[in-house]
């Protein structure tokens, strides 16, 4: 599987997932989320997102979640 098409579920899982009060996750959530797609793999396609704007960071100041930039205010 390429890594657009890794970027792609990762978006599609993230859309799915937001909820009302639980946009933000953490990168563990997101691999165990996807258990077809190789950890690595997961982990690169989440990084890149955040460097493209696709995904944001947020950070408690002791752990980073990720979340869907519409979502970063909630």
């Amino acid at each position: 599987m390429s890594d657009e098409e890794v970027k792609q579920k990762v978006i599609e899982w993230f859309q799915k997932n937001a909820k009302p009060g639980k946009t933000k996750y953490y990168m563990k959530d997101v691999v165990k989320g996807l258990p077809d797609l190789d950890k690595r793999a997961v982990q690169k396609a989440l990084n890149d997102c955040t460097v493209d704007g696709t995904l944001s960071y947020w950070s408690t100041g002791s752990s980073t979640m990720f979340c869907l930039p519409e979502h970063m205010n909630e």
